[in-house]
C-alpha cells in the first residue's frame, strides 16, 4: 500500500502540501490538486479517513447503532441507511449492541473519539442517556430517549388502529396480540398495542388477549412460546404480531397444527419486510417506511449545521392486506 510520502514524491510535492489538499483543499492550486490525485491514482494510495479525522473537527462518518443485524427488520435498516448515508457524501460506522448496555457506552466512546459528523440510535437497551457525552448530533429511530435528543418513528398508534379495524371487520371475536420485542420507556413501539387495544374496546371486542415474547427478539424463534400459549387459547381467531417474522412464526405453528390460514386464523404482521410479500400465505402487515425514515434520518445530520432538527417526527403507516387475512 502506498504512503503519503510516496504520493508526494510522485506529485514533486511535500508531504505538508498532501496533507493540506486532503483536509483543506480550497489552500491548494488547483494545478497541484490535479497531479497529487494522479500521483494518488498511480500509486493506487487510499487515504486512510478515521486518521484523517482526527485532524479536523469532525469526519465524513455517520455512526449507526443498532441491536442486531440477524433480525430481518434491523438489516433492512442497515441496508437503507447505507444507502442513504452514502448519498449524502458520508459513510457507516455500523455498531451492533446485542442489546448490551456497556457495548453501547463504548461505541459512543468509539464514535466520539472518531469525531463522527453523527450517530443514529435503533437501540433499545435501557436508558442511556446519562452516560451519553456528545457533541455531534444524536437522532433516535422508534423510541423517544430524552427530550434533547431528536427521534423520528412511524405512527405506531395508527398501525395498531388499523390492524384492530381490519381484524373485526374480517369477522374475529377472539383477538390476541403477539409482542416480539422489547418494551421499554420510550418505546414508540408500545403505542401499536394501545392503538390495538383501545380500538378493539372502542369496536366492543372484549377481552383481548396479550403475550409479550421479549425474550427472542435477537433469536426470532417462537415456536415453544407461541405453542404454550395456545394450549391455554386454543380459541383464538385473529392475531396482531408486532413484526412480520412473528407473524410469520404464528402462521408456521398453525399450519402444522391443521389450523388454515386466514379461514379459521387470521394474522397480521408489523414492519412489511421482504418475507412478507414472499411468504406463503402472504402476510397482511402494516407497512413502516424504513426508507423515509432512514433518510430523514441521514440528511438531519448531513444538514444539521443548517437546519436544527425537530425534536419528534412522526410518518404515517400504511395497511397492506395480502393473503393472511
Amino acid at each position: 500500500m502506498a504512503t503519503l510520502k510516496e504520493v508526494a514524491d510522485k506529485a514533486g510535492v511535500t508531504v505538508t502540501t498532501v496533507s493540506r489538499m486532503l483536509n483543506k483543499p480550497d489552500k491548494v492550486h488547483p494545478s497541484t490538486i490535479k497531479r497529487i490525485q494522479q500521483a494518488m491514482r498511480d500509486l493506487d494510495y487510499q487515504p486512510n479517513e478515521i486518521a484523517r479525522s482526527l485532524s479536523k473537527k469532525t469526519s465524513n462518518f455517520i455512526g449507526l447503532i443498532v441491536p442486531s443485524a440477524r433480525n430481518a427488520f434491523f438489516a433492512k435498516v442497515i441496508d437503507s441507511m447505507e444507502h442513504y448515508t452514502t448519498a449524502c457524501g458520508y459513510k457507516l460506522l455500523l455498531c451492533v449492541s446485542n442489546h448490551e448496555r456497556k457495548k453501547e457506552i463504548e461505541y459512543f466512546s468509539m464514535l466520539r473519539a472518531n469525531k463522527v459528523a453523527g450517530v443514529i440510535i435503533a437501540s433499545h437497551t435501557q436508558d442511556i442517556t446519562e452516560s451519553i457525552s456528545f457533541d455531534a448530533p444524536i437522532i433516535s429511530i422508534d423510541r423517544i430517549i430524552s427530550p434533547r435528543i431528536s427521534a423520528v418513528c412511524s405512527d405506531n398508534f395508527s398501525g395498531g388502529r388499523l390492524a384492530a379495524e381490519l381484524l373485526v371487520k374480517k369477522g374475529c371475536k377472539h383477538i390476541a396480540y403477539f409482542s416480539g420485542g422489547v418494551t421499554l420507556k420510550g418505546m414508540s413501539a408500545s403505542l401499536r398495542q394501545q392503538g390495538f387495544e383501545q380500538t378493539l374496546r372502542l369496536l366492543g371486542v372484549e377481552p383481548m388477549i396479550q403475550t409479550h415474547l421479549e425474550d427472542r427478539f435477537i433469536s426470532m424463534k417462537y415456536q415453544d412460546i407461541i405453542a404454550a400459549f395456545w394450549d391455554a387459547h386454543a380459541d383464538i381467531d385473529g392475531a396482531f404480531c408486532s413484526n412480520d417474522i412473528l407473524a410469520a412464526e404464528l402462521i408456521r405453528f398453525a399450519t402444522k397444527k391443521g389450523i388454515s390460514v386466514p379461514e379459521k386464523l387470521k394474522v397480521i404482521g408489523y414492519d412489511d419486510i421482504d418475507l412478507a410479500e414472499l411468504y406463503t400465505p402472504s402476510i397482511t402487515t402494516i407497512r413502516q417506511s424504513v426508507e423515509g425514515i432512514s433518510q430523514f434520518a441521514v440528511e438531519s445530520i448531513a444538514h444539521f449545521s443548517e437546519r436544527p432538527m425537530p425534536s419528534q417526527t412522526i410518518f404515517p403507516v400504511q395497511l397492506i392486506e395480502r393473503e393472511s387475512t
